[in-house]
Formats: structure tokens, sequence, C-alpha cells
């Protein structure tokens, strides 16, 4: 398959060199496709093999079969044929390097080391006297209440209406509450008498038991396997029509742009100078190739994909 695919690359580079070859006269006529005014009604299939033609013997004014002309053409608009790279795949393989296997292994006896609690004296139970609790308490109580009374005033706090002063007035007057703060002494729990359990005493000792027991295990070896790669043809190379780019519409500015978008995309190419050197057809055939666009005119299929709109 390597063999086959090397043989598939020399003959596609051996293609794309003639296609270089007739596109070096880029400003030429060898770049541009002939302008089609009469078209077949043909159909393509996948891989771009055309069908018969609807209408056998139908020839033009050069006496060239119909098939051999461009299908569905535009007046004006500019066609050539291309060539269309061997479309390649990898696919992983896996094949078996080592069948499966079995193996019996005996496991010994695993031992361990536990602890346990051993009670060395039993709970008990005594009696335990609890003496009452106090706490000490500050409130605060009432020593004379409040109360409401005529006062004889030597200098007025009351005053006449016209306030002049007036002497030896009796007013009316509210005596405030008198309080005081004693301190008392509360029986917070009283005396009491409650059994108390004394716990057990233990004590903890050590000693190996077995774990696991002795026994045989069988080991199942799988079977080892190798992923393989390996590249397969996907669809043929092949020979196809395709609008072209015409010799007017090739302006400096359309070739400046191909080399700045192939620069881009990771392709050595020459300065901008509004021409296609053989190095920037190298980078444009890279990329056609790898993105299985048809080799050797700069088709709008071609400036489609590095994303250059020509009108």
């Amino acid at each position: 398959m390597l063999a086959r695919k090397m043989n598939n690359t020399c003959a596609l580079l051996c293609c794309a060199a003639m296609c270089l070859a007739g596109a070096s006269n880029a400003f030429g006529g060898g770049f541009f496709g002939r302008c089609g005014k009469c078209a077949p009604k043909q159909t393509s299939n996948k891989c771009g093999k055309c069908a018969k033609p609807a209408c056998k013997g139908d020839c033009d004014k050069d006496g060239k079969a119909i098939s051999d002309l461009p299908p569905n053409a535009v007046e004006g608009e500019c066609y050539a044929k291309v060539f269309i790279p061997p479309q390649y795949k990898t696919i992983s393989e896996r094949l078996m390097t080592k069948e499966a296997s079995e193996t019996i292994e005996i496991i010994p006896a695993e031992y361990k080391w536990v602890e346990e609690r051993v009670m060395v004296k039993e709970c008990s139970k005594q009696l335990e006297q609890s003496p009452a609790e106090y706490k000490t308490e500050e409130r605060t109580v009432m020593v004379k209440p409040c109360h409401t009374g005529w006062v004889l005033e030597k200098t007025a706090r009351c005053s006449t209406g016209d306030s002049k002063e007036v002497r030896d007035v009796y007013c009316l007057v509210t005596t405030p509450a008198e309080y005081k703060t004693i301190t008392t002494k509360c029986q917070v729990k009283p005396a009491c008498v409650r059994e108390v359990i004394i716990p057990a005493e233990y004590e903890t000792v050590r000693r190996q038991v077995v774990a696991c027991p002795a026994r045989t295990k069988k080991n199942c070896v799988a079977a080892e396997y190798e992923d393989v790669q390996k590249t397969v043809l996907v669809c043929d190379a092949m020979v196809k029509w395709e609008h072209v780019v015409c010799k007017e519409k090739a302006t400096a500015d359309t070739m400046n742009k191909v080399k700045n978008a192939l620069a881009k995309a990771g392709y050595k190419t020459d300065p901008t100078d509004g021409v296609l050197t053989p190095t920037d057809w190298t980078a444009l055939t890279e990329f056609q190739v790898k993105n299985r666009i048809g080799v050797g005119e700069l088709s709008y299929e071609t400036l489609e994909k590095l994303g250059i709109q020509v009108q």
C-alpha cells in the first residue's frame, strides 16, 4: 500500500509539474481557460466523471465534439481542464501479536495482629451527697411611692399672668417614688443524694489471627494487539472542467490577495508584486493538492477556499 501511495504521489507531482508549466504563462493565455459559448447537457458523478451527453453527434463550429467542451458554460466566463489529485485516508487496523493465556498463582495465607479489650473489673455503684446550691441576687424595691401635694414656695416656681414675682405661693407638685437596692440569697438547687455508677475497667490485649486463608488464583493474560496504520485510496485522480479566472479579471490586486492568503496559510511565497511567480505557483499547487482542488489553474473554487472574492 505504501508503494502504491508513493507511485500515486509521483504521478501527482508529475501532473502538477505539467500544470505549472502551463500556468507559468500566467498572463499569456496558458493560464486562463477558454471562454465557453456552447455547453452540452452533462451531469457529473461524485468523483467528477462526466456522464454521456444528452444529445449525441452535436459539434461546435470548429468540428469538436460537444463532450470536449465545459458543461453548463456561461458566455463571457473562462473554463479550463484541471487535474484533481487522488484522495487518500489513513485507517488504523488492530493486529493480534500475542494470543491470550492463563496462569495459576498460589497465594499464601495472610495474617494480622488484632487488639481486643478485656474487662478486668466490673462496674459498680455508690451514693454521693450533693449540698444545696445558693446564689446572691440584687433587686430594687420601692421605699416610698410617688405622690402629689401642695408645697409652699418662697421663691416662686409659680408666677402670675403678668410675670410679676409672687412670694409664699402654694404649688401642686408631684414627688417621684423612692427606690433602694437590696441583696438577697436564693436557693438554686436543694441538697440531694445521687447514685454514681463507677464504670468497668478494661485492658487491651494483642493477638495474631488469620486475615485471609491460602488460596489459588487464575490469572488471564489478555491477548496483545498492535495498531497498524495504512493508507487507502478513497477516490481516484481525475480531470474535469473548472470555472477559472479570465485574463481581464486576473488583476494585480487579485494576484496580491492570492499571495497574501497563501502566506497566511503557511506557504512560502514571493513579495507582492502583482504577478504569480514559480514559487507562488508551487505554493498554490500545494494548497490545491491539500484541499483536493483542481491543480494548475486559478479557479474560483481555489479563491473561495482562500477566502478571496473576485467580481
